[in-house]
């Protein structure tokens, strides 16, 4: 009876990346099918049984790539373990009319179930002594989760039984309007299965890096997928044993990086912190937004350019933002950009001990002096 699952979700395969320029935008569009790759290669690593995609493997329901969609079937396929079950998401939503999942299971499927009705699925074809019960999205939105009619589902006691959903999770993920299948974590509690499979949250849950039991879990997108992605991408492996005990380990899975930073710049050090932080670990495979910050001698304000030059060569892409990063403004500054004596010169030296009043007066005055 025991089982090993591969668990992931939210692969988001065909998403633009719009806001990052070539050639980043067309690395992070790679990106979420190569993740998908690596973690086939992980699980048949692991000697998993059982593949898992909880919903959104694909990010619309129109526009995706038939390559892409050829390649996701490939590398699916390529699983040596026994099965890959597919739910659909509420990003890539089935309602048997959508041409996405017609091109994909028009494709030659020999390992790969699509779970996509609210019934069991038995995988004994598959030599699995285990039985899928899906809560499939049919819609982009909703109020209500599709998690009830496994409530009063017949297990079998004789087998694995495995619920796979698509939901936000209450206190877990951010749906403040209650439209993405909202689920409490109590009901998916006392769903009577041993494992609960969840997708579309796009963290980890339960939180943690070691082993964990339990009966839910929720891997988070297996890719960083943006500016505001605080992790590097997550799955889980997760073991039945004979006695139907539960126990998971979770999988470091991403490619890319993403890094937002704010730094206040006091002196040298503080870039070389930058630097440190960004060009450590995988640099070639970083994006970052660097917003600086300070007032700063004029030459630790122009050391930021030969900043700027190395970490564009080393990281993918960089964007910087130092509209309030600027230079002290100093007794000298005033002796040199006003004549002694004058009223701008007289009356910024009164306040040369006050930094920052300082600074809005000499700002305004060279408004002034426009």
């Amino acid at each position: 009876m025991a089982i090993k699952i591969f668990h992931t979700a939210d692969l988001h395969i065909g998403m633009k990346f719009s806001n990052y320029p070539e050639p980043a935008k067309g690395m992070l569009r790679q990106a979420r099918v190569d993740v998908l790759r690596g973690m086939v290669d992980v699980a048949n690593r692991e000697r998993c049984n059982l593949f898992v995609i909880a919903g959104d493997l694909f990010h619309n329901t129109t526009g995706i790539r038939k390559s892409d969609i050829n390649s996701v079937v490939s590398i699916l396929e390529s699983f040596q373990g026994e099965c890959v079950a597919v739910l659909p998401g509420n990003h890539d939503f089935d309602n048997e009319m959508v041409q996405l999942w017609k091109s994909f299971k028009a494709l030659e499927l020999e390992k790969i179930v699509f779970v996509a009705e609210e019934r069991p699925y038995p995988l004994d074809e598959f030599d699995l002594n285990a039985v899928v019960y899906p809560a499939p999205c049919h819609f982009k939105h909703s109020g209500k989760n599709n998690i009830g009619w496994i409530k009063s589902a017949a297990m079998d006691d004789g087998k694995v039984n495995i619920a796979i959903a698509h939901g936000s999770i209450e206190g877990v993920s951010p749906d403040f309007e209650g439209e993405y299948f909202p689920m409490e974590q109590g009901e998916l509690e006392a769903l009577p299965v041993e494992v609960c499979l969840l997708g579309h949250t796009h963290v980890k849950y339960p939180v943690g890096r070691g082993k964990t039991g339990g009966k839910v879990f929720n891997p988070g997108t297996p890719e960083p997928d943006g500016l505001d992605c605080r992790h590097e991408g997550n799955a889980w492996i997760i073991s039945v044993d004979d006695e139907k005990k539960v126990s998971a380990d979770p999988v470091e899975t991403g490619i890319f990086r993403f890094v937002d930073k704010t730094v206040e710049i006091r002196e040298s050090e503080d870039y070389e912190n930058i630097e440190r932080d960004l060009l450590g670990g995988k640099s070639e495979k970083t994006i970052a937004r660097l917003k600086l910050a300070g007032r700063v001698d004029e030459d630790v304000l122009k050391e930021r350019l030969s900043v700027y030059e190395r970490l564009e060569e080393a990281l993918v892409c960089l964007m910087t933002d130092d509209s309030d990063l600027g230079a002290k403004i100093t007794r000298e500054t005033i002796s040199g950009e006003f004549s002694e004596g004058s009223f701008p010169q007289k009356f910024l030296s009164l306040l040369a001990d006050d930094e920052e009043a300082l600074r809005m007066a000499y700002e305004l005055v060279l408004e002034v002096k426009k």
